[in-house]
């Protein structure tokens, strides 16, 4: 840290950016390693696009974000946080979750009896053409949300309809709409995600208490159904043997994956037993990459996480602006928790959960919002960088 009188130099923004992007071009790469092969094998599957299909929604959520990232990088935060524009972006992201209840926003060949209802698909000529997955937006709207309200109601955050119910009806419209498009593993990320919040801003134990009595009881109906998905995730990941060429496929050939990686790993596009993954390109993509670039890549990424994350809170532990501690907390947080989340399942250290990592899974939509709030924390590292370049000329 510079001398009190010094210009501050240290653009930790810039670093931030710098991160940003080696973890999307790295997420790119690994992407296109382990998915090529898979796809370029299934035609049928992925039509014309052939192995660049799983990473093509990515190439153009970076596209669009060529053009998006310098907006919300040097956007006013004191015009995002009005009222108006809060409540238009949250009333937006409740009516796009909506959509994929809609036929029309459905796949040609939808089947109600075994397809999930979590994108928005756009036909062209009779043939799924493109497709969103809306939940996604909630990881970037509802910080913005807890971060405006909270910083609102600062002086009375422990007077229940202003502390506790705000986040917890907004919270729990995004959870109830969520848990109908039977994604179980984005409503405990939204729960956690509002919940670390609160905590961090400060509410007081009884509310943590109270809600506790509220979801653990519901959590024990959703893994009394012994025939449920999530009963067996969690059955076959205490008893790994019963199920081995089925639910625990996937976790063998991972866990195969991370040892063939060994300490420098295969190197790209060498990956071998990254082929017999199934989905390889979604939750388990961290196995290919452990594969090809070793427990030394491993730690490379983590580590850029790391430093993303380092950052982050800094800017939180630094600034003096409620509004900018809680939007930065708040956008981190999620991406933290899914990356550790992620890699605990590749590693086979928690039962499979279903959460894309950060940066590299395929999935337009997550790369697109994850980038969106990569820009939102430039935004604030920029800021703070630039206000605190201003006391020191005020000092001087």
């Amino acid at each position: 840290m510079p001398l009190r009188g010094e210009r501050h130099t240290f653009r930790y923004d810039y670093i931030l950016v710098a991160t940003v992007i080696l973890l999307t071009l790295l997420g790119l790469v690994t992407l296109y390693s382990a998915s090529y092969l898979f796809a370029l094998n299934q035609p049928w599957r992925f039509g014309t696009r052939g192995g660049w299909t799983p990473l093509f929604s990515n190439l153009i959520a970076c596209g669009i974000m060529v053009v998006l990232f310098p907006i919300l990088a040097f956007v006013n935060l004191d015009t995002i946080k009005r009222e108006r524009i809060i409540i238009g972006l949250v009333i937006f992201t409740i009516v796009i979750n909506v959509f994929p209840f809609l036929p029309i926003f459905q796949k040609s060949n939808f089947n109600p009896e075994t397809d999930v209802m979590r994108w928005i698909i756009i036909s062209r000529g009779g043939n799924d053409w493109l497709s969103f997955q809306p939940s996604e937006v909630i990881k970037f709207v509802l910080p913005l949300y807890l971060a405006y309200i909270l910083d609102k109601n600062t002086e009375k955050l422990n007077r229940f309809f202003y502390g506790p119910l705000p986040p917890a009806i907004v919270a729990g419209v995004f959870c109830a709409l969520v848990f109908m498009q039977n994604n179980f593993s984005e409503v405990v990320l939204i729960v956690l995600l509002t919940l670390t919040v609160c905590f961090f801003v400060g509410l007081q134990l009884r509310w943590f208490i109270g809600a506790a009595a509220l979801l653990v009881p519901a959590g024990m109906v959703m893994f009394s159904d012994r025939d449920g998905r999530w009963f067996q995730r969690v059955y076959n990941f205490f008893n790994p043997g019963t199920d081995a060429l089925g639910a625990n496929y996937q976790i063998d050939m991972s866990m195969e994956a991370i040892r063939a990686g060994g300490f420098w790993g295969r190197g790209i596009g060498q990956g071998t037993v990254k082929t017999r993954i199934p989905e390889v390109h979604g939750d388990f993509v961290f196995a290919s990459y452990a594969e090809e670039f070793g427990l030394v890549g491993v730690f490379l990424h983590l580590a850029l996480i790391g430093v993303f994350a380092g950052i982050v809170f800094y800017i939180v532990r630094q600034s003096k602006d409620r509004f900018s501690q809680v939007l930065a907390f708040g956008l981190i947080t999620p991406i933290v928790m899914q990356t550790l989340l992620n890699v605990a399942v590749v590693a086979n250290v928690v039962p499979t959960t279903g959460v894309a990592l950060p940066f590299v899974s395929s999935g337009g939509s997550s790369m697109l919002v994850t980038l969106c709030a990569s820009a939102l924390l430039v935004n604030l590292a920029r800021r703070h960088v630039l206000s605190l370049d201003q006391e020191e000329r005020d000092v001087g």
